[in-house]
């Protein structure tokens, strides 16, 4: 007889690939908010603001993450995962451009 219903995602594979995606990320946009905010133009205020901007994105990476685990599945946590970390350092890059101007830049 053939096999019914969807394939199941293991959970070790789905906590590395939860994380890998939200440190893949995090990596990736910390770096490019680093270089642009912190770094370009002796915003050194902005140092702050960057550190704390990751901490945030990261943070509600892993809590979509684990609440999406927890209602949906696995495969669901992964793809909203990558899914808020992508739409979380785009926020971040938008809040903390719109904070480097008021916190002085020229």
């Amino acid at each position: 007889m053939g096999i019914t219903g969807p394939a199941r995602t293991s959970a070790p594979l789905a906590i590395l690939a939860i994380g890998a995606v939200v440190l893949g990320a995090a990596a990736a946009g910390y770096l490019v908010t680093t270089f642009l905010f912190a770094f370009s133009g002796g915003q050194n205020r902005m140092v702050v603001v960057v550190n704390l901007g990751g901490l945030i994105v990261v943070g509600l990476d892993f809590l979509v993450a684990g609440s999406t685990w927890i209602l949906r599945s696995p495969a669901d946590a992964i793809k909203w995962t990558a899914i808020a970390a992508g739409a979380g350092w785009a926020a971040a890059l938008i809040a903390e451009w719109v904070l480097s101007f008021w916190l002085g830049a020229r």
